[in-house]
C-alpha cells in the first residue's frame, strides 16, 4: 500500500486534503481471489462429468427413458447446479477486473496526489515567502502581512496562488478518481444483481424437490441409489 510521505502531510493539512485509504494490494488480492472463484465454480460444475462410473462416462449403460428417476436426475443436474454454477462462474471475471481496476485508480490517484503535494511544497518552502520552510498556518483572504520577516508582496501573492492552484488541482483529481471507482462499482453492483437472480432460480428449483433445498446433500457421491437420493 502506498502512503503519504510524512514531509507532505503539513502540505496536505494546508489544504485540507485527506489522503485515500483505500488500500490497493487488498483490492488487487481480492481481484485474484474472484479469478479462483471462477475457476471453482467452473470445476464445480464439471465435477461429476470428470468421475468414472456416473451417467456421463461414455462407457456408461445408461440410456435415457430406461430410468425415470436417473432421467429425471440428468436433467435437474443440467439446470441446477451445473447451470447455475457457470451463471456464478460468469460474473467472477467483471467483479475480478473492477476490483483489479479501482486498485489501478487508487495507485494513480496517489502517485498524482503526492506528486502535486510534493511541488506544491518545494514552492512553498522557498526562501524569502510567507511559508518559508516551516509553513506558517495563514487562510483566508490575499493579503499581504507586514512584519512577517523576508515576506514580500509578491511572494505572498505567489505563496497564496500556488496554495489555491494546488486545492484546485486536488480538487480535480478526486471528483476524476470518484467518478472513476463509481464507474467501476457499477460493474460489480450488476454482477452482484445477477448474482442474486441465480440465488433467486437455484432457491426456485431446489423447492419442487420432496424435501426442498435439504434434499441436495454435500457429502460426495459414491453408489448410485446415493445419487437418487440425494442428487449429487
Amino acid at each position: 500500500m502506498i502512503k503519504m510521505p510524512d514531509d507532505l502531510r503539513a502540505t496536505a493539512h494546508l489544504v485540507d486534503y485527506e489522503p485515500l485509504t483505500l488500500d490497493e494490494d487488498h483490492l488487487s488480492a481480492l481481484s485474484k481471489k474472484w479469478e479462483s472463484a471462477a475457476t471453482y465454480f467452473r470445476n464445480q460444475a464439471d465435477w461429476p462429468k470428470s468421475q468414472p462410473g456416473t451417467v456421463w462416462d461414455p462407457q456408461s449403460s445408461w440410456v435415457r427413458g430406461h430410468d425415470r428417476p436417473l432421467d429425471a436426475f440428468v436433467d435437474f443436474y443440467e439446470n441446477y447446479p451445473r447451470k447455475h454454477c457457470y451463471s456464478v462462474a460468469a460474473q467472477a471475471p467483471p467483479v475480478a477486473g473492477a476490483l483489479n481496476n479501482i486498485a489501478g485508480i487508487v495507485v494513480s490517484h496517489k502517485r498524482a496526489a503526492y506528486q502535486a503535494l510534493e511541488a506544491a511544497r518545494n514552492d512553498l518552502s522557498r526562501g524569502g515567502h510567507l511559508f518559508g520552510p516551516k509553513y506558517l498556518k495563514v487562510f483566508g483572504a490575499h493579503l499581504y502581512l507586514p512584519g512577517v520577516e523576508g515576506a514580500y508582496e509578491e511572494d505572498v501573492d505567489a505563496d497564496f496562488a500556488t496554495v489555491d492552484a494546488l486545492r484546485e488541482q486536488l480538487r480535480q483529481l478526486n471528483q476524476r478518481t470518484q467518478d472513476s471507482i463509481d464507474a467501476q462499482v457499477k460493474i460489480i453492483e450488476q454482477a452482484g444483481a445477477a448474482l442474486d437472480r441465480v440465488a433467486d432460480n437455484a432457491a426456485q428449483a431446489t423447492t419442487v424437490l420432496p424435501d426442498g433445498p435439504q434434499t441436495v446433500s454435500s457429502g460426495a457421491p459414491s453408489t448410485y441409489e446415493h445419487w437418487v437420493e440425494h442428487g449429487r
